[in-house]
């Protein structure tokens, strides 16, 4: 997102010029210095949050507490709940990359993730899980980046906004990620990356039902799957043939014949 204060301090356009350049450590100094002459200043809170997050994984958690804080101070604004979300989001997704290889490791490392709502109680006690620890709670993620996208302005941004939350949506549950997915072409029918995840979704609960058919009703989706991956495959085929071979693998490891 390109959202900044509309008269933002010398330090502040140094700072995000120094990001354009990839100069982060540059860019942290002047956003710090700048944090210390505004204190409460939302776009300041916001652009050393960004600073922080491009100077590694370690300061993340930083990061997360001054999109708390900026959130706090400006609920109404989508930048902090994206700068959250985003964090959250980038750490979900790459535990469960690292943990999906092993039999039920990504599930054990998301199994005791807080509740969005206990994150707003401050004075809550709580034991950390692993994924909080990391600052990759998927259901913050998804949270905040709605937030950040009911907030956005900029139809692009509430598009890239929504996808990165559907993504999200999907590691807990493939069926909800249809349907974050499915909200995004309401505001952008033609959108190709999310024919392209609808596909995969669909034929992912298809593998999942074909091996352990339903014995009670499984949500919207739980039929007919593999028609509907299909479906997708022919939107990606007609609208993007450049895509074409890569979700034709994607629905051939799902074994589902695209002639369908």
């Amino acid at each position: 997102m390109q959202e900044s204060s509309d008269n933002p301090s010398w330090l502040l356009e140094q700072a995000v010029r120094s990001f354009h350049k990839e100069h982060y450590k540059r860019g942290r100094w002047l956003c710090w210095m700048e944090l210390r002459r505004n204190p409460n200043g939302y776009f300041t809170s916001c652009s050393y949050a960004v600073s922080l997050y491009l100077s590694g994984r370690h300061n993340d958690r930083k990061a997360a507490s001054l999109c708390d804080r900026a959130i706090e101070s400006n609920p109404a604004h989508s930048l902090a709940h994206a700068g959250l979300g985003g964090t959250h989001y980038s750490n979900a997704l790459r535990i469960h990359r690292e943990y999906s290889i092993f039999p039920g490791g990504s599930w054990v490392v998301f199994a005791d993730e807080k509740p969005p709502e206990d994150s707003e109680n401050k004075n809550k006690i709580s034991v950390m899980g692993y994924a909080d620890s990391q600052v990759g709670n998927r259901k913050i993620a998804v949270r905040e980046l709605e937030e950040a996208a009911g907030l956005a302005s900029d139809r692009d941004d509430r598009v890239q906004l929504l996808d990165m939350a559907a993504e999200a949506h999907c590691i807990i549950n493939n069926e909800d990620g249809i349907g974050a997915y499915k909200k995004i072409l309401h505001i952008a029918p033609d959108y190709v990356p999310t024919h392209f995840h609808l596909a995969d979704c669909y034929a992912a609960i298809y593998c999942l039902h074909k091996q352990s058919p339903p014995t009670s009703y499984c949500g919207e989706h739980s039929s007919g799957n593999d028609k509907l991956a299909v479906k997708e495959y022919k939107f990606i085929r007609e609208n993007a043939p450049e895509l074409a071979s890569d979700s034709e693998s994607v629905l051939a490891n799902f074994d589902i014949d695209i002639c369908k």
